[in-house]
């Protein structure tokens, strides 16, 4: 798959909207693609900044007076002059004048709805991540949790913490699923630097809810559209 086919889908696959089979094939373009991990991580900040507004709040009920009243004192008053033939193009920049200002306040009323309500809220959950048996001997001064963020639409919003968590192999990324019985759920992909911490947002879709386990799962970028059974870590909600 090429750069271009990938930015194209690139969307939908934030959004979970893509067939497994699709969604695999980006996966494996995005492990060895920095270009399109970058267009990818900025396509994931929008949407988790559409995810985590709630729906938009009503500003104070004062200040739309106040803004009414910063209108009216404004709007001249009208004379004979103004409304006259000679008088037309003042008639005509005074009416501008106050289209102008009350088109501003109408954006102000608007722009400060959506401030009162962008609110982040806190994590309801989190989840130790522990290592598996093999995974944990190459690791040292290794740490992880998953934040649960659910979100008015139903989506589930993760954020990772991992320290000192290793590179995935070449070729090669890891998922994190939430699992319910057979169910595997996808929140997405990503890699980690090694040392260091790395920290990352993930999306799942609504199903995920009903999940009380979490898998961090090594993947390998071929043909195989099927998930790996190669887990790296592990976390249950309490």
């Amino acid at each position: 798959m090429k750069c271009a086919d990938v930015s194209a889908n690139l969307g939908a696959f934030v959004l979970g909207g893509m067939e497994p089979e699709e969604a695999a094939e980006i996966r494996r373009h995005l492990a060895s693609c920095p270009g399109c991990r970058n267009e990818l991580e900025e396509l994931e900040k929008v949407n988790r900044a559409l995810q985590a507004a709630p729906p938009p709040a009503d500003p104070p009920g004062h200040l739309k007076e106040q803004i009414l009243s910063r209108v009216r004192a404004e709007e001249p008053s009208f004379s004979a002059e103004t409304l006259s033939p000679s008088g037309g193009y003042r008639s005509r920049y005074l009416r501008f004048v106050i289209v102008g200002v009350a088109a501003a306040a109408v954006v102000a009323m608007v722009a400060l709805g959506i401030v009162f309500s962008l609110r982040e809220e806190p994590p309801v959950a989190t989840i130790r991540l522990i290592p598996t048996y093999e995974e944990a001997a190459g690791l040292e001064g290794y740490w992880g949790v998953a934040e649960l963020h659910p979100q008015p639409s139903g989506n589930q919003r993760v954020e990772l913490k991992l320290n000192n968590f290793e590179e995935p192999e070449p070729n090669s990324y890891y998922e994190l699923w939430f699992v319910s019985g057979g169910d595997r759920i996808s929140a997405g992909s990503f890699t980690s630097e090694g040392k260091g911490e790395t920290r990352v947002w993930l999306n799942a879709a609504p199903e995920a809810r009903n999940s009380r386990t979490l898998l961090i799962t090594e993947e390998r970028a071929d043909d195989d559209p099927s998930p790996s059974e190669t887990v790296a870590l592990k976390g249950k909600l309490p």
